[in-house]
């Protein structure tokens, strides 16, 4: 094809490609004659001298505007791909544009040979910069970029280890210095993240989360070591502190890591587990080192990968293995059978049967786990009828985590479960659990009006626990507060405890609010918790554990 056919043709061809998507930049090398075709919008955009030049010219000025820390793994990559050790390219760098500023871009491309040497070579450059797959403020790849490529590793059986890094008390860098600067310090902390990342991809996430993930060889034990040496490198550099407004600012960091060896793991399980252990590393505010998920875990540590994609897998799967079972609440004044709290339980063939205490912490980092919470809901209210049916004022009591309450469609599910239910909103009173006290005030009380206009009930679970339940009691509107527990053992015995029992009931009377008191296990405590504190309802093992439907309703006679 005579050459000045070829422009025409490529320049037809690279329309389809750039036309695809904004950002989509189409190129062409043909070594047959040594020229490089680009397509009219890479040459706009990057200010390139000409659409087609001689490949080494091509090349050289190419190279000239990647990033110097990019430029090496470039030169590096192209020398394979032309020498034959690879046939593909698919690699991140940072690039100037004709405005003078680095954007993020990748090189997708593939090279055809004729009896092993090369002779086209056509590809694109996708800009990032032009879509949600790149930080602006950083320029790193986002969340859904680092997720394609752990499940690239994942369908490639390739181990990978990621690291979250997230900045502890950034607030207070916005607050005094400003958002502009906070910006140009979270660039700071990315370049010094890129300088220690030892072969790592780096991408920037939601708020200050910044992550690091690398794939390993099979057998190669660096998997499992991998991100200490690294985290302590940046954190240490960071600790000098970096200049802002003239002033060296020392900033802190926390981290997770998790790694994986096991391709039947999906992503989305590791990607909650690593949440899960960058959240353990913030609530440790002494910690300096990193906080692996493997390692730090002290029950069941080779499995806990395993169990937590299996249970992902369940729910996905409507939430096979799930059951509930149903612990009784029996009236103080008549003695007798007014309420059942609902409870999770989880089997599976390998693991046999798993308490929630073993994964709910971990699945709330999950945003699958609204559809669980939902299943929860549905399930009781399903169960719950055949008791009503027996006992018209009966109450089930199910619980909430802050991830339902979080979310802005929870309203709207509730509401819809309900109704089709066709139970009675006044038959259902709605546990605000521990974790939900981690919700602004402001939106735990508007959840919470709502649920009590929708005519359900509310209750505060695990009163007693902190001081942060004394504040909730005044600021938010409950029907019930459970008292945990912890705060009743030994009560008979403990004067403050006494004290303070009296006073939580005493207000929670004035404030219009029940009492039910949890953990009573034998008759002297039951007795001593009735004869000395003015409270409503009693739950714990002296009545039943928690057991499935079938022998509540055989059981039901024994509190009636």
């Amino acid at each position: 094809m005579e050459s000045n056919l070829k422009v025409k043709y490529f320049d037809e061809l690279f329309k389809v490609f750039t036309n695809q998507k904004e950002g989509w930049y189409a190129f062409y090398s043909d070594y047959t004659t040594g020229k490089v075709w680009w397509c009219e919008e890479i040459v706009e955009y990057l200010g390139l001298s000409d659409q087609v030049m001689d490949e080494a010219e091509a090349l050289s000025e190419y190279i000239s505007l990647i990033h110097p820390d990019d430029r090496e793994q470039f030169i590096s990559e192209s020398i394979r791909m032309k020498a034959g050790e690879i046939d593909k390219l698919n690699l991140p760098y940072r690039i100037m544009n004709k405005d003078g500023k680095y954007v993020t871009v990748s090189t997708y491309s593939k090279m055809l040979r004729e009896d092993g040497e090369p002779v086209f070579y056509a590809g694109i450059v996708v800009n990032y910069e032009k879509s949600n797959l790149v930080d602006a403020t950083t320029g790193l790849y986002t969340t859904t970029m680092m997720m394609e490529k752990m499940n690239e590793y994942n369908a490639n059986a390739k181990p990978y280890f990621i690291m979250l890094l997230s900045i502890r008390d950034f607030a207070s860098i916005n607050n005094n210095y400003g958002y502009m600067e906070g910006n140009r310090a979270l660039r700071v902390i990315a370049d010094i993240m890129m300088l220690n990342r030892n072969g790592a991809d780096v991408y920037k996430l939601e708020g200050t989360k910044f992550a690091m993930l690398r794939a390993f060889e099979e057998g190669d034990e660096e998997l499992k070591t991998f991100g200490s040496k690294e985290f302590e490198n940046i954190r240490n550099r960071l600790l000098k502190g970096i200049e802002i407004k003239g002033r060296n600012v020392v900033v802190d960091i926390f981290g997770g890591g998790v790694y994986t060896d096991d391709a039947s793991i999906m992503p989305d399980t590791v990607y909650t587990s690593v949440l899960f252990a960058l959240a353990k590393a913030k609530d440790n505010t002494s910690a300096t080192t990193l906080n692996v998920f493997n390692q730090t875990l002290l029950v069941r540590d080779s499995q806990r990968l395993s169990l937590y994609n299996a249970i992902r897998e369940s729910i996905m799967d409507e939430c096979q293995g799930f059951f509930m079972v149903y612990q009784p609440i029996i009236g103080r004044g008549s003695g007798k059978l007014v309420a059942m709290e609902a409870l999770l339980r989880w089997y599976g063939d390998e693991y046999g049967q798993i308490f929630p205490g073993t994964f709910i912490e971990w699945l709330e980092k999950d945003p699958i786990f609204f559809d669980l919470g939902s299943w929860i809901i549905r399930k009781s209210l399903e169960d719950a009828k055949k008791i009503i049916k027996v006992i018209p004022d009966f109450k089930v009591n199910i619980n909430l985590a802050y991830p339902q309450l979080g979310r802005d469609d929870f309203e709207l599910e509730l509401k819809k479960i309900v109704e089709e239910s066709g139970v009675p909103p006044r038959n259902i009173r709605l546990e605000l659990t521990e974790r939900c006290k981690l919700l602004d005030v402001n939106l735990l009380r508007q959840k919470l009006k709502f649920i009590q206009d929708m005519g359900m009930q509310t209750s505060l679970d695990d009163f007693g626990t902190g001081y942060s339940s004394i504040n909730l009691l005044f600021d938010l509107p409950v029907n019930q507060i459970k008292i945990d527990r912890s705060f009743i053992q030994d009560i008979d015995k403990e004067e403050p405890k006494k004290v303070m029992l009296k006073a939580i009931v005493d207000c929670a009377r004035i404030l219009g609010a029940h009492v039910c008191v949890e953990g009573l296990e034998t008759r002297e405590m039951v007795d001593y918790v009735c004869d000395n504190f003015d409270i409503t309802s009693m739950q714990g093992y002296y009545y039943s554990k928690p057991i499935m439907l079938e022998d509540f309703l055989d059981n039901m006679h024994k509190w009636m």
